[in-house]
């Protein structure tokens, strides 16, 4: 019986470990690309890595398929063989041009030298079942049925009964055809062979990075701009979140009216909101309502004009002119320079002041956004 062979089987169509290479490589060689083109790149990359490795449907079928396919496997765009198995059960596989490149798709895919007209039978059969144990493994084990040594042997216990006069009559008959049939299996042995070296045209296995290369050259490294970046203007953000993340900081910004001035007046200016509140983070520490000065320092956070006590004013106030000091300083960075670290130059007298805001935006960003900031060095 067949089950005695070692089985290894490629159990993925896209792992969990190509999608791990495929997003360091973008970020990596293409940092300077922003996040919306990265992830461009990335899912264009799944689409053809994913469309490379199924069966060669026609091209409609086959785009649908993996559509259906990322569709279901939507939180981790891992996709097993036995995924793409069990989804083409739904396909009307009585159409030539689905069954035979499915189940050639199907045999490339077994360890086992599975015959394909047998497995034609088996991925048929399940198609009309309602609710069949659809697995590479369960077709292997169905397959192992059909050994065609066990026919043999029942067949050689059935001897016929021979008049003895026509033995060597019979027996010449059969040495000529069993010679006959060696020679056959041996043409197609060498056939098999030399089949076997040629590349396969109908199942192919795209490497991520080598599909990335090609997809890569589509998209052009765009220079940097110079201005304020896309990752540091104006974005709505969920406020439930911002406001508890300030409550475990005991900030007073967390309440009104300081949490919905802040935001307005980035809105005003179109700079992210979590940067007007990295810098109160930098600058007053969010402005912790145990501090005896809290209401005076809650209306300028940002010590603008110099501090809270030198400018005391409203917090309306404060955030637009923190908003327009960012917009306006902004507006002359150079591309080449972090966008942070520019503002140091005007905003702050610390030479590491933008390390500290950038540090508070940084951690907003992930606790609030599920993101992160990062600029290419």
């Amino acid at each position: 019986m067949r089950m005695g062979w070692d089985i290894k089987m490629q159990e993925y169509v896209l792992s969990s470990q190509e999608i791990v290479r495929l997003k360091h490589y973008i970020a990596h060689k293409h940092h300077g690309l922003d996040p919306k083109q990265r992830t461009a790149i990335l899912s264009d990359a799944v689409h053809r890595i994913i469309e490379s490795r199924l069966p060669s449907f026609p091209d409609e079928v086959k785009k649908q398929v993996r559509y259906e396919l990322l569709l279901k496997n939507s939180d981790s765009l891992v996709i097993q063989v036995d995924d793409v198995l069990k989804h083409c059960m739904s396909l009307d596989l009585y159409q030539e041009d689905l069954l035979l490149p499915l189940s050639e798709w199907t045999c490339s895919k077994s360890a086992l030298p599975v015959q394909e007209e047998v497995v034609r039978d088996i991925l048929l059969r399940w198609s009309q079942e309602l609710s069949p144990k659809v697995s590479l493994q369960a077709l292997e084990q169905e397959w192992d049925q059909y050994d065609p040594t066990v026919c043999m042997e029942i067949a050689a216990t059935s001897e016929p009964i021979i008049p003895f006069k026509y033995k060597d009559w019979f027996n010449q008959k059969i040495s000529i055809s069993l010679a006959s049939f060696f020679v056959v299996v041996l043409v197609i042995m060498l056939i098999n062979h030399v089949v076997d070296q040629q590349p396969s045209t109908s199942v192919q296995i795209a490497d991520p990075i080598q599909m990335l290369e090609s997809i890569i050259t589509e998209y052009e490294e765009p220079k940097l701009v110079d201005g304020i970046p896309t990752e540091l203007k104006y974005v709505a953000i969920d406020t439930k979140r911002l406001q508890q993340y300030l409550q475990d900081k005991n900030s007073i910004l967390a309440e009104e009216p300081y949490l919905s001035a802040i935001v307005e007046a980035s809105k005003k200016f179109d700079i992210h909101p979590l940067l007007l509140f990295a810098i109160t983070g930098q600058e007053q520490g969010f402005v912790r309502k145990d501090n005896k000065n809290v209401k005076e320092i809650a209306n300028n956070p940002f010590n603008v004009f110099g501090s809270w006590e030198s400018y005391n004013t409203t917090i309306e106030s404060s955030a637009a002119i923190a908003a327009k000091t960012v917009f306006n300083v902004s507006s002359r960075r150079p591309g080449a320079s972090h966008p942070i670290q520019w503002l140091n130059q005007t905003y702050a007298e610390d030479p590491n002041w933008w390390e500290g805001v950038t540090w508070f935006f940084d951690d907003m960003k992930r606790k609030i956004e599920d993101g992160s900031f990062e600029w290419p060095q």
